[in-house]
């Protein structure tokens, strides 16, 4: 064993132990918080030992797959308390009531984490059950939210809502994405590779071939497309913002048309290319803005394509752009 992969098991071996040790400690908010950290950095040095030694990550994992499912379990109990509690009189749009919301909103990515890497599939389902059909189904619409605050909780259980749409190849009910939708969360209509929708190509391949379920560098290289997909809408999100914010030189609103992204000719850059219409005088609009983290989704799209045609003869651009243009 090399000294470098000694390192590396000792740093796993150390933040295990903190996440142990807090796991039997009370569930208080402090001790949750500290299995939050503690997960992040062990799956994080887990991630570093797959690179080194795919048999002795396999091995740690399996020792620490009950730990990462009732830190999942802890995170998630815990934060659903506190929207239960605060809810008990039916007041739904509450401000303690809509706090709780956005945190366990944003504590979910942990329970998530978790429970995949502890290949605990059925809890996933089961947070995702409860998500929609107590917590979004009482939660008011984004509209009607008070506040920045409040608004941003309804914003963040859209995105929420839409995350689990993609981990889970679910159809999330209509109601709940236009329940919690506004103007600046419109999905933008990205040309190149469609990648917000990739993920449905990606279950049509592992069903082909048993072995790249089972594959754990395929997995996280799905694993850091899914997350970077995510980051890049959210990022075009904000661009289209940023548009629906401005006016036309006779003071009228402009009206949203395409968005597509393009390279910079005088770089490597990412644009995101926003063409706009007035609706009053007519005016046409092209509003250019950089998009950094669509280039990191579109730069773990190129990675994904290259060990999939690599080891399986796959290639996961021809197969998305074939699926789409038909």
């Amino acid at each position: 064993m090399s000294t470098e992969q000694q390192r590396i098991i000792s740093r796993c071996d150390k933040w295990r132990s903190n996440l142990v040790h807090y796991l039997t400690r009370k569930p208080n908010r402090a001790n949750i918080e500290k299995i939050c950290h503690s997960v992040t950095y062990l799956l994080s040095w887990m991630e570093n030992l797959s690179e080194y030694d795919q048999e002795s990550y396999d091995r740690y994992l399996q020792n620490i797959k009950f730990y990462l499912n009732k830190a999942s379990e802890s995170i998630f109990n815990y934060f659903y308390t506190n929207c239960r509690n605060n809810s008990k009189k039916g007041v739904y749009n509450s401000a303690r009531y809509v706090k709780s919301v956005g945190e366990l909103i944003d504590h979910l990515y942990y329970v998530l984490w978790c429970s995949y890497y502890g290949e605990n599939d059925s809890f996933i389902e089961e947070v995702y059950n409860t998500l929609l059909n107590d917590i979004a189904r009482n939660l008011p619409p984004t509209s009607s939210l008070r506040g920045r605050e409040g608004k941003r909780v309804g914003k963040k259980m859209w995105d929420i809502l839409v995350y689990f749409e993609k981990l889970l190849d679910h159809d999330v009910p209509t109601w709940a994405i236009q329940k919690f939708q506004t103007k600046d969360l419109i999905k933008p209509k990205v040309k190149e590779d469609e990648t917000f929708n990739i993920m449905s190509v990606l279950d049509e391949i592992e069903l082909t071939d048993n072995r790249i379920t089972d594959d754990l560098q395929y997995r996280q290289l799905r694993n850091n497309l899914l997350k970077s997909t995510e980051y890049g809408s959210k990022e075009r999100r904000r661009a289209l913002n940023y548009l629906l914010k401005q006016r036309c030189k006779c003071g009228a609103q402009l009206k949203l048309g395409t968005a597509d992204v393009e390279y910079d000719r005088d770089g490597d850059r990412l644009i995101l290319v926003t063409r706009a219409l007035c609706e009053v005088c007519h005016s046409t609009y092209s509003i250019k803005r950089a998009v950094e983290k669509t280039k990191d989704e579109f730069e773990a799209l190129d990675q994904l394509d290259e060990y999939l045609r690599d080891n399986y003869g796959i290639s996961l651009v021809r197969r998305i752009r074939t699926t789409f243009q038909n």
